[in-house]
């Protein structure tokens, strides 16, 4: 994920510390940005957000456990 936002974020990602307290909105990803990531990841794990709860995601840590909630519920159906 940390990779995937580095990358976003071009030559500013050396100047932040990402992690899973990371906050978007804190590393200057606009909207458009965060969304691109999402629906990213949702292509390389062949998931499919909670559109809601996606829009909700605030931090690295609010979009990895979407993806391992999103990734197990997909497994349990």
């Amino acid at each position: 994920m940390c990779a995937r936002i580095a990358k976003k974020l071009g030559g500013k990602a050396n100047s932040y510390t990402l992690n899973e307290d990371t906050a978007f909105e804190s590393v200057g990803l606009s909207s458009l940005q965060i969304a691109d990531i999402v629906y990213s990841i949702e292509d390389d794990l062949d998931i499919e957000f909670d559109e809601s709860r996606a829009a909700s995601v605030k931090t690295v840590g609010d979009l990895v456990k979407l993806a391992e909630e999103t990734k197990q519920g997909s497994a349990a159906a």
